[in-house]
């Protein structure tokens, strides 16, 4: 069952497996997909929870939340387990902690952010053989240096305002960058326009809202892309989870 496979891959994780289990878990390991999965995601758990809960009040929280669930949990079925061992209350632990970690980290699947923010590449059409400042500002950008990016991106911007393509990805690198207001002004300018980028600037907002958990200003955003626009799909699919 699948519960008994992710209570035997924490085991295995924690150390808690006899040295015949160990081995068994490892010989099906070998050609079982699943359990490799599972494997995958506790080891993304337990990194997850250590990053957030590492020496703060949330870990406090964490160990008092686990202690209450097996109170309630378990320790209220004792009348049908006859007596609750310490292993079970071992298991019973872990079982919360995937379970918090599946509901409020996933970190394996990612938020609605992460899923839908696929940053575009920024693609520079070739000229001669000496690098340019917008070859170098899209190599920036395509390796994600979005702070260095910018700094190029902002002269060449301030030098040719009107040029479309350059205005939308100065504005993800603001965004990319810890300055999504500036960046949002500068892509609602270009939404306001005619260019091709019109609707890839209205998509952009929307992420950048999203990024900040404000979903109603996301929506709003979203709903502005038409139906032939290309990222009309990804929007739709979007809206229909927020």
């Amino acid at each position: 069952m699948t519960e008994d496979k992710i209570l035997w891959t924490a085991q295995y994780v924690e150390g808690d497996l006899s040295e015949e289990e160990r081995l068994e878990f490892e010989n099906l390991l070998v050609h079982d997909e699943e359990l490799k999965q599972y494997l995958a995601d506790y080891y993304d758990i337990h990194s997850s929870l250590q990053m957030e809960l590492a020496d703060d009040a949330g870990r406090a929280a964490l160990v008092d939340t686990l202690k209450v669930l097996n109170v309630e949990h378990f320790e209220a079925a004792q009348p049908k387990v006859v007596k609750l061992s310490e292993r079970l209350k071992w298991i019973s632990a872990v079982a919360a902690v995937l379970v918090l970690g599946m509901l409020v980290w996933a970190p394996w699947k990612g938020d609605l952010y992460q899923q839908f923010n696929a940053i575009p590449q920024m693609s520079v059409a070739e000229r001669g053989a000496e690098k340019t400042d917008l070859d170098e500002a899209a190599a920036l950008f395509n390796n994600k240096k979005y702070t260095e990016a910018k700094e190029l991106l902002a002269k060449l911007n301030t030098a040719e305002p009107k040029n479309a393509m350059l205005a939308y990805y100065y504005g993800l690198s603001l965004m990319e960058s810890s300055e999504p207001q500036k960046g949002r002004l500068l892509l609602e300018d270009l939404f306001k326009g005619q260019s091709v980028y019109k609707y890839e600037a209205a998509y952009a907002v929307a992420m950048s809202y999203l990024k900040e958990d404000k979903k109603i200003e996301a929506k709003q955003w979203l709903q502005k892309i038409p139906s032939t626009a290309s990222p009309y799909a990804k929007a739709q699919e979007l809206l229909e989870k927020l």
